[in-house]
């Protein structure tokens, strides 16, 4: 089957011919024994924002030559601005007209080992039915390990506020508070699993519509001091109220020493840590 899927559809036009061209390139080679949508069109969310996501299963004896031939077979599917590497066989690019293209290269025989984040496939091109392989999604919980981490990495970068104005660095204030939220937005995305994954640029499509008002009421700081306290204080209390909440659904245990540790110190120090 190498003819359009459905799935394509929310694409911009500019994606057609470029997956009419990857879609050419691997019909014709004959290492290539399947070929995938993930991603957004795996997933049937596709839209003017998506990219181009292909996952390439290769027969195991032709892997490592295909991986190291990756940029010659993406040449002849298009020209492209930037074409970087993530892993043997594996890229992501830019074509001249700003289409973004993803492949995933994998041996045939780690079909059946393919990780949560991407099962959600359509077949475009399947020789040996390797679909049938493909384990059904089956999407992990939130990950305690994760959220007591970020809980634990906030409470440890506030014993550094004193250093912002030691240095009277604002700017270093404005990044640190910009961390807070960074912080608070991954903590409510790691509650929120399971859920399908999701690229980066689904940002807000990870969150509840509560927690999206109340990231985007937080006040973002400038680099001067009056900005940056007021910034941290708003960020601090909104993140420890919802981590304190998310740590008790998820059977976080919360790190009462730490807690106590930096209020001590920011209180020697002058400074207060909100509750």
């Amino acid at each position: 089957m190498t003819t359009r899927p459905p799935a394509l559809a929310g694409l911009p036009d500019r994606y057609l011919p470029l997956y009419d061209a990857a879609i050419a390139v691997f019909a014709a080679d004959e290492r290539v024994r399947a070929v995938w949508l993930h991603g957004a069109c795996g997933r049937g969310a596709a839209d003017a924002g998506s990219d181009l996501d292909l996952s390439v299963a290769v027969r195991d004896e032709d892997f490592d030559a295909f991986a190291a031939q990756w940029r010659d077979w993406l040449a002849a599917i298009t020209p492209t601005l930037v074409a970087r590497p993530i892993a043997p066989g594996s890229f992501y690019c830019l074509t001249t007209d700003c289409a973004r293209l993803d492949v995933i290269s994998t041996r045939v025989s780690a079909v059946p080992d393919t990780g949560h984040t991407l099962r959600r496939r359509v077949a475009v091109l399947d020789r040996d039915g390797l679909d049938a392989l493909v384990p059904a999604p089956a999407d992990p919980g939130p990950d305690p390990e994760r959220i007591a981490w970020i809980i634990e990495e906030v409470l440890r970068q506030q014993a550094n506020w004193p250093t912002v104005y030691v240095r009277r660095d604002w700017l270093l204030g404005q990044v640190g508070v910009q961390q807070v939220q960074l912080y608070l937005y991954e903590l409510c995305a790691e509650a929120n699993q399971p859920m399908p994954g999701m690229g980066p640029k689904q940002w807000s499509a990870k969150l509840t519509a509560a927690q999206r008002d109340l990231l985007a009421a937080l006040p973002q700081p400038t680099a001067d001091p009056d900005s940056v306290e007021r910034a941290r204080e708003a960020a601090m209390t909104v993140f420890l109220r919802e981590a304190r909440a998310i740590a008790t659904a998820t059977g976080v245990a919360w790190p009462t020493e730490l807690e106590d540790g930096v209020r001590a110190f920011l209180a020697a120090e002058g400074f207060v840590l909100s509750r």
